[in-house]
């Protein structure tokens, strides 16, 4: 068993906190699914304007979109290499991946398309980040297809567990979001809770970052990988 095996809390949205789960399931560890935040699709149109190039920030925002042959052979820039080879999966030819944060793929967009661009983000009905802002100040224009808004997940059922004597080793948190409900869920129902917290990036961190004396984890790099060795690591970032 790992060293520091126990059940932990996978916080990320299904359907794709299964595959968290599995993964976890192969180095030892118990889980239990509870998403911090739900998914819901919402109504869209099919884009009119063809862009000079699509954006992908999540795979929830591939995964619910409309897949267009006529689109396939357009460049796709992807924020990291999980959501390149689903956006390959599904058809896109020319996918190309930051393998990074928002920050990484504005600046990967910048340098491959020529200013006046436009690109369309298909993604959430609020996305994170400041991607337009970026873009813009490189010469590129961004339009907004959203195709699913995230509403937070009534946490309810996980007072008991996180209560209990077997409790929770940890909690994987995978976006600045998910990081900002669980701990404040966390400060109303479960205060003295002392496990540890394990962040795809210093955003999604800096909600626990609160002086409660948490053990709060950061990846080295924004993907599950980096996540998933953090819980190997011994607690050295208690604040």
């Amino acid at each position: 068993m790992p060293p520091d095996a126990g059940r932990v809390w996978v916080t990320r949205t299904a359907p794709f906190n299964q595959l968290t789960a599995k993964r976890l399931a192969a180095i030892g560890y118990e889980t239990l699914l509870m998403p911090a935040l739900r998914v819901v699709p919402v109504a869209t149109h099919v884009p009119v304007a063809v862009p000079d190039a699509l954006i992908f920030t999540s795979l929830n925002g591939i995964r619910l979109h409309r897949f267009l042959p006529a689109l396939a052979d357009r460049q796709v820039f992807a924020v990291g290499d999980h959501s390149a080879r689903f956006a390959r999966a599904i058809g896109y030819r020319r996918v190309m991946s930051a393998s990074g944060a928002v920050s990484d793929l504005a600046k990967l967009i910048v340098a491959q398309c020529v200013p006046g661009s436009t690109v369309l983000h298909i993604g959430a009905v609020q996305p994170a980040g400041d991607l337009e802002v970026l873009l813009a100040a490189g010469g590129v224009r961004l339009r907004r297809h959203p195709v699913y808004d995230v509403v937070e997940s009534n946490l309810a059922g996980m007072r008991r567990v996180v209560a209990s004597p077997a409790g929770l080793a940890a909690a994987l948190i995978h976006s600045p979001r998910a990081g900002a409900h669980v701990a404040a869920w966390l400060d109303r129902r479960q205060p003295a809770w002392r496990g540890a917290v394990v962040c795809i990036s210093e955003a999604a961190a800096s909600s626990f970052r609160n002086g409660r004396g948490l053990d709060i984890k950061v990846a080295k790099r924004p993907d599950e990988a980096s996540m998933l060795a953090c819980l190997g690591m011994s607690g050295t970032d208690r604040s």
